[in-house]
């Protein structure tokens, strides 16, 4: 699970900012006892896993390519002196999305 106690308030506020109404579905599922939470925390938690490997603060780069990807921003660039993620990244990304987007 995406446990704040396990990840650090980081990576738990990151990870959030980049599909809020996604942990919204799911806190919403999970206090209705619906089942759909595991599903939606699972794919979260994969989501999660991807933008926050190594080197971390690349993360930022990650969130651009899913917000992005999702309409949200127009531009996926990060400050010129940030980490970036491999362009490899957003066919994850796109399927991260289609996997929440069937979930709803």
């Amino acid at each position: 699970a995406i446990d704040m106690v396990m990840y650090g308030s980081d990576y738990l506020l990151g990870l959030s900012t980049m599909a809020p109404d996604w942990f919204g579905k799911r806190d919403a599922a999970w206090a209705a006892g619906d089942p759909a939470f595991h599903q939606i925390n699972d794919v979260l938690q994969y989501l999660g896993f991807l933008t926050f490997r190594a080197p971390v603060p690349a993360y930022k780069h990650s969130a651009a390519m899913f917000l992005k990807l999702r309409g949200w921003i127009d531009c996926d660039d990060t400050h010129p002196q940030s980490p970036t993620r491999p362009d490899s990244d957003r066919a994850i990304l796109a399927e991260i999305v289609k996997q929440l987007d069937q979930l709803s």
